[in-house]
């Protein structure tokens, strides 16, 4: 009975912290009545570059299990986990960036040929990616006005390019990028993430190709 009690206290403190947010709710998964977002494929003007002689096989990036869905993840602060209600994405979401992420290099006509090792591609490097943020979490930026906290969208990518003939890491990096959301609304956050993701998307382009 204290158990269930003190779950019970636990509960009503994590939905307290969003109280000045109150469309921030948990979501057990798209519903018909939910609107649907994608990420919208970067510009080529974004990726331009030098080419390279190589072929590249860009994987399906890893995530935490809080990521591998078609949710959308919302965190009030880092240990609590919520998810935004009416909206979800296309796809679950390491195949959507795996698929723009895709897309982003074929369109900067910078690499010889990509594609994923796992449909049987060859090529001299394997660019493995893990997806760390992919989230609506309270602005860094802006404080809270007549008890209302702005909010941001967060996408942050680790990645290492492997030489695919001994298996060695030629490098690693960590991007994040960051973009305020603006007045709450569900169009303002379609907005936010495809401009961060699409940020980040550019500079593991120009990272990768360099």
């Amino acid at each position: 009975m204290i158990f269930k009690k003190l779950k019970l206290i636990a509960f009503v403190i994590s939905i307290g912290l969003l109280s000045s947010c109150a469309s921030l709710v948990e979501s057990i998964g798209p519903s018909s009545n939910d609107m649907i977002f994608d990420l919208i494929a970067i510009s080529e003007n974004e990726v331009k570059g030098r080419k390279v002689n190589f072929n590249l096989s860009v994987n399906v990036p890893r995530s935490s299990q809080v990521l591998n869905n078609e949710k959308i993840l919302v965190k009030p602060r880092p240990s609590v986990i919520q998810y935004y209600r009416q909206i979800a994405w296309s796809d679950r979401i390491p195949k959507l960036v795996h698929r723009r992420l895709l897309q982003a290099f074929e369109d900067s006509k910078r690499v010889r040929s990509v594609g994923a090792r796992a449909d049987g591609f060859d090529s001299q490097y394997d660019l493995l990616i893990e997806i760390r943020d992919f989230q609506i979490e309270p602005s860094e930026k802006t404080p809270a006005k007549n008890g209302i906290q702005p909010l941001q969208v967060k996408v942050t990518f680790f990645a290492k390019l492997i030489y695919e003939q001994n298996a060695k890491v030629v490098r690693s990096t960590k991007i994040t990028r960051i973009v305020e959301v603006g007045a709450e609304t569900r169009q303002n956050i379609a907005t936010a993430f495809n401009s961060a993701f699409g940020k980040a998307t550019a500079s593991l382009v120009k990272w990768t190709l360099k």
